[in-house]
Formats: C-alpha cells, structure tokens, sequence
C-alpha cells in the first residue's frame, strides 16, 4: 500500500460495520449469530446508538411504515401502535442492541474517514477519526460493511430564500431542531410537503396560535389506522410468535399490493386517493389544489397520516394547507407569488435531506480512489471492483428494513461461502459492456434527483439490477446462490482469516486444484481434503515436520479456530505436530456439491439432524489421517470433540496412540444434572428437546473465551426459541442441529467405550454449566484404567488460566502411556486450575 502511511501495529478485525443505526444493528445481529468467531467492530460519528431515530429529535416523529415490517424479522415488535412514535423506535433498537450485546460492540463519537484496500493482504486499511478529541486512529479489517444510509447528518437541505437575513423570528431545520424551540402561540410557516411536514403540522397544531403547510407541489397523502386491529387478533388467536409472522407476512403483501395497484393503475388510483382525501376534508374543500400531485402515485413515496390526524387538524382549522411559490421573506413572514404574505413567528423548513454515500467516506482500492458515480451497484449491496465492500441501502416503495434484513444474511452467507472455499477476496467484476446503466434509485424525491449524479448506477439485468421487490429479493438473497460468473474470488499468501488472532501463518495462493488444497509442505494454512459422499473436510497442520501427530477435535458448532493459538503453540513448542480441522457441517468443511436452487428444493435435500452419527464424523477423522500419512496420533476431543475421539478409540484403535477426552460425556440419559440446567441430554430427540439443545449451545457460544459462563435459563430459553425459528433460513443453526442430530442418533456410548484400548485422560471442570461434572466421572468409569482429573473451576472452555495446566496434562498424558502399568483409582484427582 503505497498511498497512505499506517502504524505497523494496529488492531484487526475480520468485520467493521460503520454506523449504528437500524440497518447497523441488524448487520451486526446477522453476523454475530452466523459468524460467532468473527471479531467486529461497530463504529459511529455519534455518542449514542440509533441513528436517524436518535438524531431527528422534531415534534411528532414517528414512522412512516408499519413497525411489523419496518421492525427486525427477528425481534418482532410487540407495542400496540403500528404506526410507532420516534420514541417507541429509538427504545426498540436500543433493547434490541442490549438483548444480542451488540452495544458491546458500538465504539462511539468514531467516524470512518478514508479505507484503503490493500491486495497484498487482504485488509482494508481504515482512518478514524475521534469526533470528540480530534485524534485520528488506525484499524484493519478484512471486510467492510457500510450502514450508513445515505443522507447527510451534519445538515439538511435548505434552499436560499431571498429576504432571509431580515427575518425577526426563527428559521429551523427540523433535522436540527433546537431542544429549547417554544412554538406555544406562535405563528408556524412549514415549507415542504413530504414525510417530515406531514407529520409535523398535526404535531405543532395543538399548541401553536397557527400552522401553515406551504407547499410548491402537492404530495398524495393516505390515512392509516395507528393501532392495527386484525395484528391484535392475529396475536390472541395465534400467540405472539406465530402472530406476528403472519402479520408480517400480511403487511409485506399489503405494502406489495398497493405499490403495484398504484403502479399497474395510476388512473384509478388518483382517483381512489382522491376520493379518500376528499372524505377526509371538510366539504367544498379544494382537494385538487392542495391533494393533486403532477405525478402518479408512488412516482414518489406516499405520505401516511395516522388515524387521519393531518386532515383532522385541517377540519378543526388549527392548522391549514398552501400551494404557492416563495417570492422572498420579509421581516414579520413569507410573500408569495400570488401577492399573499404568510405571517410567521417561526419558519420550518422541511425541505428534505442532503445526501452523503457511505457516509462521505474516501475509498482508495490499490491506489485507485473510487468515484462511486463511476461503479456499478451488485445485487444492491456491493459495488463493481471494490472487494469485500458491503452497503446497506432500503426499500424506497416499502419498508427500509426489508431489505436491509435481506442483504445482512446474503452477507452472512457470502462470508460463510468463502470460508468453506478458503477465500480471502470476493470482488464483483462488470465486464465492459455488459450491462447498461441508470441511476441507483430510480426515484423522484428531490433530495435523490439533485445528487443522483453522487450515487453508485445500478445495471438493467440482474445482478446489477437493485431490486425494489421484497419477494424477488427473497429469491435472490435468501435462497439464491451466493456466487456466480460476475463474483470473482481469491486467495492472498498473507491475508489473516477470521478467528486467528494476531495471525498465525500464511493463507497461501489459489491454486486451481479442484479440491481447493494449497501447495504441498506450507504449514499453518487452511487445506483441504475429500471425504467419500461428496463431502471435503478443512484442516491445518502446525510444528515441526518429524513431530509426533496430535490430533485436536473440536466440539458443537466449533471449527478449528476454536482451539486457542497459545495451546497450539505450546504443544508444537513441545516437540508437537499439531493438526487441526473443522469438523462436518461447521467452518469451511462443508459439502463440494452447492445446494439446488429454489426453497423447496434446498429443504427437501437439507440432510435431517441424525442423518449421521458420531462414528461418521470419526470416519472423517480415519480418512483425514490416511491423507496425511500418519499411521497412529494422539488425539484430543473437546466437547462433542471428545466424543468423537471416543468412538475413534473404539472403532480405530490402531489409530489411536493415546486419548484425552475434555468436558465430554457418554450420552447415558441419566447423567449429569435434570436437563433443565444440563446442556447435553443426549437419550431424547424429541423435537422440543432438540429446539432447547440447539438454542442453548448457540446462546452459550457467544460467552465462549470470557473466564466465566454465565447460565440464564430464562434467558437461554428465548434464545432457544428464536434460535430454532430461524434454523431454517439460517446455515449455522441448521448445522448444529444435525451435529446435535449425530449426537442423539448415537445413543448411549458406554458399551462402546468399554472398548477402548487406548491410554485415557479424562478432563473435566468443576464448574461446567453444559455438560455436568458428573458427565466426566461417567466417562472415566466407562473407559478401562482411565485417568479422570478435574480441574477447580474450569467452566466449559479453555480459559487463559487453566490453558498452561491443560497443556502439562496433556504432555505429560502423552509421555507416561507408555510405561503406564497401574489402574487409576476411580475417584477424580483435584487439581489446581492455575499451573
């Protein structure tokens, strides 16, 4: 990188999302819930999270759409009002943030100025700048995710009006309105007739001496009722879950069908809107001067009025309406074209929004700034030559967050994707000539047709087409391929993947190998190998070429980063050949074959949760080791890790030199504590059982790495809930469950691990809140002349104060089987967690 100078140390993050707003939010739920091992940041310019809701502070701010769609998907809103104030939505994101520990990640008062891509590694080289102190600090991150809408928020729009400066009384912009704005018994002049004026004339009309909505072009204007009486019933009849995805549902049909009424129909639908205004004026009102736009409907966004309250303001004369240009602004009001002067105590100028890409950040590709008039928009959310790059931008004919929801998982999946491939770079790439362009948006707003020449194109065809239908995107996002021939991937010998901190080796170039592997003898890098079933596992060796092969097994729902780099080069410093994989269904193991498109389809062939057993993934494991040449290693399990390294003792045991099970059971049904506070109650596969299992492992994966485990039932509970809602849109919940699924087929192990040859250590915490301490003495008493330790409060994970211990048991494990003569008594020894 040639154009900017960066400290040599710096902090790396796999994932920054830049803005804290609704579509912030929602990016970070998204990735956090499918991409646990990724670390993230949140930056935002402000000191507080909610974006446009937390900066509008103007009287009677609320939505201009319904919250059952305008909110998450997955946190249904549950007020009464459909129609929110500002205040209901602020509160809303902020729980929202609270509920997933998302306000964890936000670093405030951080605006992102300048990213810089870097192709010799992989990374995007970020200046930030510290709105409080003036202080400009560095980050990298390997992907960039851009939420940060597409307006100014330091200033709206105001145009020049002749005559300003000898004004006597308060001009203000309803972005910026001041806390301490007394408009009681003031004359109020609103110039502008969209959302913003719409809902301010009912809010000023209450306590103002007079509001005047003045208007150069009328705008179509529609009542809606604020509390939606069928969602109500919807909720009594059909619970609050099941209840709200059908409200949902119902609202995107009916956003959807007056679009597209309003659209195919134009006639009619003036004349339908027409008729509505009309019984909602008074009689003999000119509802064709002041309600008949030049243009059809949805040529620009309808405005809402809930309940009727902008007519309803207008019948009880509090508040009126004028169509008529500005000739200038006297001292005491505005003259008008027509020769009528406006008097006025207080000017509203809601006359729309500037608009500021990306959030005016300076994006440098290899040296190449980027126009962003001059890129090309991909599926609507990233841009033409500019890599791992992601942007959220909404609906303008529907709710914002519908789309926004939709584009965060087809992200989440494109980063699965690359992990499964061992990708490094993902670039959309427009062949010259390949597509015509038109503006982004193809809207008539004034604030978009005044800086349509600042916005990224959008092509006629898809994928540079940006969709403006929610069901087509559902196709195109949800469900459809996250790859095609305008995608193009790579590998970088010295980019740094997710999960490994500090970077521990190179990641090697692409090669054109079928199979995805990298050159023969680089070590530390991520490798493949094909398993029988169309099935190719990911793994990576580390130490030294003539070490002893030690086998690390992960647990449910970890892949090979899970084990801590510390213990990985503490056992490679002890003379080690390490090697690490990611199991079946989670990582970049994966299968070679892409699912068939189409919902249906992806169902009908999504394998169920038992469609393999334990002894499938240590076949994985026989054949990994037959790849590798090595005849026999020491294994070590972890978890459902450990459990699979059990049944390869077994089944293999000529592949098994010695064996250290950690925090691993039998699958007997009677062990460990009742299945409320036990995580693993492997004899049940009920589907509700299933549901608990699943949710309380991914809920428990969030506080994996802390020196504590929290164990919230109540809580682990609503995770489990919205965990299994969501499994079927969601690869990773879906993989664990058929991990889960493998566990319960195999049953009850304890006759099978009476087989077991091997020399045994059996680790387990005193204080594990997922698999009970008495899971370990179980699986000691199993295994013939097993070695049983547990260790003082060692909860279910590999803790910074315990990693040095667990290291000198298991090198000491290794080194003693041999010689091993005497049975171990039954009883646990006691051993201090800090070596």
């Amino acid at each position: 990188m040639s154009d900017t100078t960066v400290p040599v140390e710096v902090e790396h993050l796999d994932v920054v999302i830049v803005g804290a707003g609704i579509s912030g939010i929602g990016a970070a739920y998204y990735l956090q819930r499918d991409h646990p091992h990724r670390r993230y940041a949140v930056l935002e310019a402000r000191d507080a999270i909610g974006g446009t809701w937390d900066l509008f502070r103007y009287p009677g701010i609320r939505s201009d759409s319904d919250l059952h769609t305008f909110g998450y998907e997955f946190r249904p809103w549950s007020d009464r009002e459909a129609i929110a104030s500002g205040d209901a939505i602020l509160r809303y994101l902020r729980d929202t943030a609270a509920e997933y520990g998302i306000d964890r990640a936000v670093r405030h008062r951080r605006r992102l100025r300048r990213a810089v891509w870097s192709g010799d590694d992989a990374r995007w080289h970020l200046e930030v700048e510290h709105t409080d102190t003036g202080e400009v600090s560095h980050l990298t991150c390997s992907w960039l995710f851009s939420a940060t809408g597409y307006y100014r928020y330091d200033a709206g729009h105001t145009p020049e009006f002749p005559g300003r400066d000898r004004f006597r009384g308060e001009f203000v912009h309803p972005q910026h309105w001041p806390d301490d704005l007394d408009t009681a018994g003031k004359r109020v002049v609103v110039i502008g007739s969209g959302a913003t004026a719409v809902t301010l004339v009912p809010a000023l009309a209450g306590t103002a001496a007079s509001v005047t909505m003045l208007q150069r072009t009328p705008t179509y204007v529609l009542p809606l009722p604020t509390h939606d009486a069928v969602a109500d019933a919807l909720r009594r009849w059909f619970g609050d879950r099941r209840g709200f995805a059908l409200i949902r549902r119902r609202s995107i049909a009916q956003q959807r069908l007056i679009w597209q009424f309003c659209q195919r129909y134009p006639g009619p639908a003036r004349r339908l809107i027409r008729w509505i205004n009309v019984r909602q004026l008074p009689e003999g009102y000119p509802v064709d001067e002041h309600f008949r736009p030049p243009y059809d409907p949805w040529d620009q966004r309808l405005c809402i009025a809930p309940d009727g309250d902008l007519f309803r303001v207008i019948r009880e004369g509090t508040a009126s309406v004028v169509t008529d240009r500005i000739e200038h602004v006297t001292e005491d009001g505005i003259a008008l074209a027509s020769g009528e002067v406006l008097p006025a105590d207080v000017v509203v100028t809601a006359t729309g929004l500037q608009v500021l890409p990306m959030g005016g950040v300076e994006i440098v590709v290899d040296g190449e700034p980027v126009e962003l008039s001059d890129t090309v928009a991909y599926k609507g959310m990233m841009l033409s030559g500019v890599p791992n790059f992601s942007f959220a931008i909404g609906y303008t004919n529907a709710s914002w967050t519908l789309k926004v929801g939709l584009l965060c998982e087809h992200v989440s999946r494109l980063l699965a994707h690359m992990d499964t491939h061992g990708y490094d770079v993902c670039r959309p790439v427009l062949a010259p000539g390949e597509s015509g362009t038109r503006p982004f948006l193809d809207f008539g707003a004034g604030y978009i047709r005044r800086t349509v020449d600042q916005l990224p194109r959008q092509g006629d065809a898809a994928p540079w087409s940006t969709s403006m239908n929610y069901h087509g995107d559902v196709r195109l996002l949800r469900t459809g391929r996250v790859d095609d021939p305008h995608l193009h991937f790579s590998r970088v010998p010295t980019a740094v993947r997710p999960g490994r901190s500090g970077g521990s080796g190179p990641a090697g170039e692409a090669t054109g190998d079928p199979d995805g592997r990298r050159p023969a003898g680089a070590e530390d890098e991520d490798r493949f190998v094909p398993l029988l079933g169309g099935l190719r596992l990911c793994y990576r060796v580390s130490g030294p070429a003539d070490g002893v092969p030690l086998l690390l097994v992960a647990g449910l729902g970890q892949d090979l980063t899970s084990w801590p780099e510390r213990l990985v080069s503490s056992l490679t410093g002890r003379g080690f050949r390490v090697v690490r994989f990611d199991n079946r269904d989670v990582g970049r193991s994966s299968t070679i074959d892409a699912p068939p498109p189409g919902r249906l389809q992806q169902l009908l062939a999504r394998p169920r949760p038992g469609a393999y057993t334990l002894a499938d993934l240590a076949a994985d494991t026989v054949q990994l080791l037959d790849h590798l040449d090595v005849p026999a290693a020491h294994v070590v399990g972890m978890s459902m890790g450990g459990m699979i390294a059990q049944v390869l003792a077994a089944r293999h045991p000529d592949r098994v030199a010695t064996l250290t099970s950690i925090f691993s059971t039998t699958g007997h049904a009677r062990v460990g504590q009742p299945a409320r506070s036990t995580l693993l109650r492997l004899a049940q596969p009920a589907a509700r059982d299933l549901e608990q299992h699943v949710a309380r492992h991914l809920a428990m994966l969030r506080h994996i790495g802390s020196p504590t485990l929290a164990f919230d039932e109540p809580l682990e509970r609503a995770a489990a809930a919205e965990a299994w809602r969501r499994s079927d849109g969601s690869d990773r919940a879906a993989r664990v469950a058929r991990q889960i699924g493998a566990i319960q087929a195999s049953g009850d192990r304890t006759p099978e691990l009476r087989r077991v040859t091997a020399p045994t250590l059996v680790i387990h915490g005193d204080t594990d809140p997922m698999v009970h301490p008495s899971g370990g003495h179980a699986t000691a008493q199993a295994i013939p002349g097993a070695r049983h330790v547990e260790l003082d409060g060692m909860a279910h994970h590999i803790a910074p104060d315990v990693l040095d211990r667990l290291v000198d048991l298991v090198v000491e494990h290794t080194g003693r089987a041999a010689n091993q003569t005497a049975t171990p008594p039954v009883d646990a020894e006691r051993v201090g967690g800090t070596a």
